[in-house]
């Protein structure tokens, strides 16, 4: 055993040093990385072996209480690491088919879903539509307008494009499109959302996946042309990646190898009979996109085209940001309680992995918290959520700590950092922990709210009352 605790991180940090020099030499050797990921899960594995065997608490009733969630938040985090690195481990071997390769073009109805976005950020959209390099005749396309304005049928009118309203707002986007795919017969669909604004090569560079009769869908990555509020409040646009970027690209591309990639709710282009097969867009929830996706997975192909291919709108503020959060995370509850990924029919065991996976990653803002309190209960209270000398964390923590970062900087591309991820978690742990735990536990009735778009661009406001939680925790 001294043996193992003098050499055994001196050993771990020299061939993950030697590893990262022959990366930084040449960038694009796989090998190396996939070297290093294999090391990140072996010390990470050492390092949660350790902790469960060596290093729980056995006395007192808040030790005992608190060890064990920090262990089963690490645990879940390991269980994480694992889906993620199954993801990023080598990238998508799929092959772009071309435009020329269908024998003939079919034809796609565009439903653009808006309720109460400005008329101006409809405006960019509809032309961007307007001017796909596309057939004319083989497109149509819709505003389906929710909130029933009058400026957006004036808005249809004037651009030449079909205005679609209905009489009520039951079950909200998910309502709206379903109420659009009734009063439309076009073989493909393309979902945008009211800001996303499609390249020319959109169709082009999509549509040719149909050829394969079993593609139920093709979703684009969104992307932003705006700073998002990191980006802006920090000044650093060029310094900071969007903060979607790294799952719209890298991860989605991992999830195409499994057939589970994440319908995103815009970007999206469907085979009009394979959503008649599984009723339409799901509804029921207040994530519609994910509940959707999953049920055609459970029949159908998906597919992931890595090329930006539309931009749009990024919450502009910090309490856009969160109300979108908040309903994603709302969102993604409810779809386990109505849409079990357990329980869906036809997934395969991959699938319902990474789908689980993308629930539970909606809690991390309550194990955040944990990781927050452990060491402010241990020095204001004295509460001891484990028990281990310097010498064994540093034996078995830091060649984990330094393999998981070293992993994440090579797979990441540039498009996030483990700094920036830490972050981003814990700037929204708190409202997510609060709204995680209320959808499970009170299940409270909540309205779908649409995220605020192209209102406010020029002006800074501090939000006092989403940083009390911030500023009590810095005073403990």
């Amino acid at each position: 055993m001294s043996f193992i605790t003098t050499y055994y991180p001196l050993f771990m940090l020299c061939i993950l040093s030697l590893l990262y020099m022959i990366y930084r030499i040449q960038p694009m050797a796989s090998t190396v990385k996939k070297v290093i990921i294999v090391l990140c899960v072996l010390t990470n594995a050492a390092y949660i072996c350790w902790r469960l065997f060596f290093t729980l608490p056995h006395e007192g009733t808040f030790n005992v209480v608190m060890g064990i969630l920090l262990v089963v938040c690490e645990c879940i985090g390991f269980i994480q690491l694992l889906v993620f690195y199954t993801l990023v481990w080598k990238p998508s071997n799929r092959k772009q088919v071309m435009i020329s390769d269908l024998e003939r073009l079919p034809t796609v109805d565009i439903f653009i879903a808006t309720y109460n976005e400005p008329i101006e950020v409809l405006k960019r959209t509809v032309a961007g539509c307007l001017n796909l390099s596309y057939p004319k005749e083989s497109v149509q396309i819709y505003l389906c307008d929710d909130g029933n304005r009058e400026a957006v049928a004036q808005l249809a009118s004037a651009f030449g494009v079909h205005y679609l309203t209905r009489t009520d707002n039951r079950f909200a986007k998910a309502g709206n499109l379903n109420h659009a795919m009734s009063q439309t017969d076009g073989e493909l669909i393309l979902t945008l959302d009211a800001d996303m604004v499609p390249l020319p090569s959109f169709l082009e560079k999509t549509v040719p996946y149909f050829h394969d009769g079993a593609t139920a869908f093709v979703q684009v990555p969104q992307a932003f042309y705006n700073e998002d509020p990191f980006q802006y409040n920090m000044f650093s646009k060029d310094r900071i990646p969007n903060e979607q970027d790294f799952f719209m690209q890298t991860l989605q591309a991992g999830k195409d190898r499994f057939n589970a990639v994440m319908y995103v709710g815009s970007n999206t282009v469907f085979r009009r009979t394979a959503l008649d097969e599984i009723g339409g867009f799901a509804t029921g929830v207040i994530t519609e996109d994910m509940a959707t996706g999953m049920l055609l997975q459970g029949k159908f192909k998906s597919v992931s085209v890595g090329e930006v291919l539309a931009v749009g709108l990024a919450p502009e503020s910090w309490l856009d940001l969160l109300k979108q959060r908040d309903r994603w995370s709302r969102g993604n509850i409810q779809c386990a309680r109505k849409f079990n990924p357990l329980k869906v029919r036809g997934l395969t065991l991959m699938q319902r992995v990474l789908y689980l996976d993308g629930i539970v990653y909606w809690f991390n803002g309550l194990f955040k918290m944990i990781y927050i309190l452990t060491p402010i209960l241990f020095l204001l209270f004295g509460i001891q959520s484990f028990w281990a000398d310097f010498q064994s964390v540093f034996m078995f923590w830091l060649p984990a700590f330094f393999s998981s970062y070293l992993a994440f900087k090579l797979v990441s591309n540039q498009k996030r950092s483990m700094f920036w991820s830490h972050i981003y978690e814990s700037s929204m742990a708190f409202h997510l922990a609060g709204v995680a735990l209320s959808e499970l536990f009170l299940k409270k009735r909540v309205e779908f709210l649409v995220t605020p778009k192209g209102i406010q661009t020029d002006k800074r406001h501090f939000h006092l009352k989403t940083m009390i939680p911030h500023l009590i925790f810095l005073l403990l």
